[in-house]
C-alpha cells in the first residue's frame, strides 16, 4: 500500500490507483475536445503537476476536482497519481462533497495581465509558449509613444497590414496603421496583392499543425521554423563548398 501522508483537517495525500478512481455523478466545469487534447500533450511533455481531489468512499474514490487531469492520465496509461482525499464518514454528507466539489471549480484569482504577460515573455521556446496554453489577445498592449524597446525585448504582439499596390493613397495607409498601433506592439506593412494569399495561408497552416490559437505566437512559430530553413540552407551550403 503507498504511503498516507497525514494532513490538517483530516485531509490525507497518496499515490492511488487510477483505475479506482470513480468521476462524481456531475461535474459543471467542462472542456472542449481542443482543450482536452491540449491537457493530454502538456501532461505528456511536462507530467502531472497536480493533484486531484476526492472523497473515499469504501476502497474507492470519488472525484471532486481534476476530473479532466484523470481522464487525459487515463488516456497516457497512468497507474497510479496523486491524491488528497477525505474518508467519506469524515465529510457532512452529500451536501459537503457537493459544495467542495463547486468550490474548486469557482473559486480562483484572477490574472494580473501585466505579470501574465511579463513571465509569457520570459519564455524563450515557442513550444513551451505553447504548452503555456495563454491567450496572448488578452494581454494589456504597449503604450509605443513612451516606451524605449532594446534588443533584449523578446516578444512583441504584432499586427501586418497587407495593402494593395493600388492603393496609394498615404492617408488610408496611416489610418490603417494607426488604428493598429492601439492594439500591437509593431506593425509590419506588406503589399497584399503579392504576400495576403501566402501569409493567410501560412497562419492557418501554423495554427492547425501545431494547435496555436494566438495570431502572435503563430507569427513566432513561423519565424522560428524560417530561421530553422536559413540555418539548414545554410549548413547545406557550407557543406557543399567542402565537397
Amino acid at each position: 500500500m503507498a504511503d498516507i501522508i497525514q494532513l490538517e483537517d483530516n485531509w490525507k495525500l497518496s499515490l492511488v490507483d487510477i483505475e479506482l478512481i470513480d468521476e462524481a455523478d456531475e461535474n459543471a466545469n467542462q472542456m472542449s475536445d481542443e482543450d482536452f487534447q491540449r491537457l493530454v500533450k502538456n501532461i505528456r511533455k511536462g507530467g502531472l503537476s497536480s493533484v486531484v481531489g476526492c472523497v473515499k468512499i469504501g476502497e474507492r474514490y470519488k472525484l471532486f476536482s481534476g476530473h479532466h487531469r484523470v481522464r487525459a492520465c487515463k488516456v497516457l496509461r497512468y497507474k497510479k497519481i496523486p491524491v488528497i482525499y477525505k474518508e467519506e464518514a469524515e465529510m457532512q454528507g452529500k451536501d459537503e462533497f457537493i459544495a467542495t466539489q463547486l468550490s474548486h471549480n469557482s473559486l480562483h484569482g484572477e490574472d494580473d495581465k501585466g505579470i501574465l504577460k511579463r513571465l509569457f515573455e520570459q519564455i524563450k521556446s515557442i513550444d513551451f509558449k505553447v504548452f503555456a496554453h495563454i491567450n496572448t489577445d488578452d494581454f494589456p498592449k504597449t503604450d509605443i509613444y513612451s516606451v524605449s524597446f532594446g534588443i533584449e525585448k523578446e516578444m512583441f504582439s504584432v499586427s501586418v497590414v497587407l495593402y494593395r499596390s493600388q492603393m496609394s493613397e498615404l492617408a488610408n495607409i496611416l489610418s490603417m496603421t494607426d488604428a493598429e498601433l492601439k492594439e500591437n506592439d509593431v506593425v509590419l506593412l506588406a503589399d497584399g496583392a503579392t504576400n495576403e494569399k501566402l501569409f493567410l495561408a501560412l497562419m492557418g497552416e501554423i495554427g492547425k499543425q501545431y494547435k496555436i490559437k494566438s495570431p502572435s505566437v503563430r507569427f513566432s512559430k513561423i519565424l522560428e521554423l524560417a530561421k530553422k530553413a536559413v540555418d539548414d540552407e545554410s549548413r547545406n551550403n557550407k557543406r557543399n563548398k567542402k565537397g
